[in-house]
């Protein structure tokens, strides 16, 4: 990525200008060369920068064919050097796939560890894991709700039996 793409992506980031002037104005067709997005996306990864993997992170969204990189968030979701979690949570509850169910029980069995940054208690970080999982809704998901709604956690508890409740199970 040129310094020329940085500086476009920090200029969306900061609302200076809109992502069809970004797209416009950038080196590549992100939209098209999903090879770039993926080297891009891997190379932050493996720098371990927060701020590398934060400025990347936006090619998948700009690409806007999402389920072409859900192995990628998948490894975002639980990957501990960002700090974009729940816009990745986000993001997959957005385009759920069966795929992501084991990397949700990964951040479960973390306590959150790798989230302290957000300053949230478990519950509120729960609730991300909890839609996630209900918007997915494959009997492995839904299961993984039920088995953390005897979490000894009580934010996690109390959010995943909430979630069963909506699903009335």
């Amino acid at each position: 990525m040129t310094e020329k793409d940085k500086q476009l992506l920090t200029d969306l980031e900061y609302g200076k200008i809109s992502y069809d002037q970004l797209l416009e104005r950038f080196s590549i067709n992100i939209k098209e060369d999903s090879e770039f997005v993926r080297k891009e996306i891997y190379a932050a990864v493996h720098s371990a920068k927060s701020e590398e993997i934060g400025m990347t992170l936006p090619l998948i969204w700009l690409s806007e064919d999402i389920d072409k990189y859900i192995d990628i968030l998948n490894e975002l979701l639980i990957n501990p050097n960002h700090r974009n979690h729940q816009e990745i949570a986000k993001g997959l509850q957005d385009y759920p796939s069966p795929t992501t169910v084991p990397f949700v029980r990964k951040a479960l069995e973390s306590n959150f560890d790798y989230l302290e940054y957000t300053c949230s208690e478990s519950k509120a970080i729960a609730k991300w894991f909890s839609w996630l999982l209900y918007s997915i809704g494959t009997t492995e998901a839904i299961e993984l709700m039920k088995e953390y709604s005897n979490s000894n956690d009580e934010g996690i508890r109390n959010e995943m039996i909430y979630r069963l409740k909506k699903l009335h199970v």
